[in-house]
């Protein structure tokens, strides 16, 4: 339940939300937000967005019935939410039309926090690792650089 008012409620539902608490912050904020230079419409789109981007985190796939029920969407508007969603780049994947689901490949993380950070750690020092394995086995010469350019 959204107990934030103004311009911090709004801020933390973009960060952390999903539609139906924007849903429930606007019902409760409406002047607030009717002052902002984006309309409701626009904001819906955004929740929406950042809504199916959280659905997307940890799951390789989402059935179609899954996003008309959380999204609020007609079932003839899943699809092109979705191209729009891959578009906006929020999420990469393609559209499994038959089986009337979508296949998750990447997502954005919505906010960055101490796991995507530690997560990265890992995946530096994995390449500097490797880095240093290679330029070791280049010393000894067990690689051969290919030559550039053309002849």
């Amino acid at each position: 339940s959204t107990q934030s008012t103004g311009s911090s409620g709004i801020n933390a539902e973009y960060g952390n939300g999903d539609l139906n608490e924007y849903i429930e912050f606007y019902n409760n904020n409406t002047d607030f937000v009717e002052k902002l230079a984006v309309t409701h419409d626009e904001n819906l789109r955004k929740m929406r967005l950042l809504t199916l981007s959280s659905m997307a985190q940890d799951c390789t796939e989402i059935e179609f019935a899954q996003l008309t029920a959380k999204l609020n969407l007609a079932h003839s508007d899943v699809e092109p939410f979705i191209i729009e969603a891959i578009a906006s780049g929020l999420i990469k994947g393609k559209i499994n039309e038959p089986e009337e689901k979508v296949l998750i490949s990447s997502t954005i993380n919505r906010t960055f926090k101490e796991q995507q950070w530690n997560l990265i750690k890992t995946k530096l020092e994995l390449w500097q690792k490797n880095l240093v394995t290679i330029q070791e086995s280049m010393k000894k010469g067990h690689f051969t650089i290919p030559a550039i350019g053309g002849g």
